[in-house]
């Protein structure tokens, strides 16, 4: 994908009310990076409230703070790329920008899953006066309470006080403001804000096939491009790779509209060129396995357990965008 092909994506737009994708359609309004996709619980916007009314429709602006007191909040990055905060936490958004998103970590916690990521892109994430770039897709954990950078799955670029270093998944930086020096750190524990998040990845794969087979039934999917969609029945913004399907960090699938007629609807195997495969229980499989060539890949049956909530009808949604293809990605085991 050309850095002008992934710019185009800004023009993403979200369907409401149709059960069908329908091109050129009114559209309802825009997800950009910023859009607060959910909330729960007590959380503002540079003190303001938000409701479970506004999922989806606020955005933080540069220079604004979203706070959480008790609860939890999903905001948009770019396609592909969620940052979810936790309890008693505030970051503020520096640069909402699709090629270049930009957010600190001023307290608390929060977590970024980044299942699509594009070579020309960068995700960056301050906490405490260091940068972290996110290099690749896979599950980032941010603690400025405790100064730490976590890396559960990908490999990131830290920048502080002159030292850089990057590391991969299982390491994580206490940022001391001396020498960068990755540590070993136990990336099979699960705390409150990974829990949550998983269950959220779920529920936003769910939205996604569900509009992928509207889109695909449609006939109007041949030539679009990744980026976020509405799905009213969800009530939420997923992300619609443009071709090919994507594994989340926590193994659950995002299928382009093109490949989701290969997402099972019974059994609770993964299948791959014909031969069945058991994963472990509750994550996907490894190595990335999209593509337009690959026309039998691998996917988690429905069987085995979405464990995000099943809410509303399955069906609906829509999205409306430009570029190229993507890539698949491996889940965390």
């Amino acid at each position: 994908m050309t850095k002008q092909s992934w710019l185009r994506i800004a023009g993403v737009v979200g369907l409401t009310g149709a059960s069908l994708f329908v091109p050129g359609a009114q559209a309802a309004r825009t997800a950009v990076p910023g859009t607060v996709n959910y909330v729960e619980g007590k959380v503002f916007i540079d003190g303001n409230p938000l409701s479970t009314q506004q999922n989806g429709q606020a955005a933080l602006q540069a220079d604004q703070s979203l706070t959480v007191e008790n609860g939890k909040a999903e905001v948009l990055l770019s396609p592909g790329a969620f940052l979810r905060v936790g309890s008693n936490s505030e970051v503020r958004m520096v640069a909402p920008e699709l090629a270049n998103p930009k957010v600190e970590v001023v307290r608390g916690e929060a977590m970024v899953e980044v299942d699509q990521k594009p070579k020309q892109a960068r995700l960056d994430i301050l906490e405490r006066g260091a940068d972290a770039s996110l290099l690749k897709e896979g599950l980032y954990k941010f603690d400025a309470d405790e100064a730490t950078v976590a890396v559960i799955d990908g490999k990131v670029q830290l920048d502080d006080n002159g030292s850089s270093k990057k590391f991969g998944k299982g390491k994580e930086v206490t940022l001391t403001g001396a020498e960068l020096k990755p540590v070993k750190f136990d990336r099979k524990a699960e705390d409150e804000l990974y829990r949550w998040s998983d269950v959220r990845s779920g529920y936003l794969a769910e939205a996604n096939e569900a509009a992928a087979r509207s889109v695909y039934v449609s006939g109007g999917w041949d030539g679009w491009g990744p980026g976020w969609f509405w799905n009213p029945y969800f009530s939420t913004w997923s992300w619609m790779p443009g071709d090919g399907f994507f594994w989340s960090p926590f193994g659950y699938p995002f299928y382009s509209p093109g490949y989701v007629i290969y997402a099972p609807t019974y059994g609770p195997r993964y299948y791959r060129g014909g031969a069945a495969i058991v994963p472990p229980r509750g994550r996907g499989l490894p190595g990335r396995a999209a593509g337009p060539a690959f026309r039998s890949p691998a996917f988690r049956a429905p069987g085995a357990g979405f464990r995000g909530p099943a809410m509303g009808m399955r069906g609906g949604g829509g999205f409306h965008s430009m570029g190229g293809g993507v890539h698949g990605m491996g889940g965390r085991r």
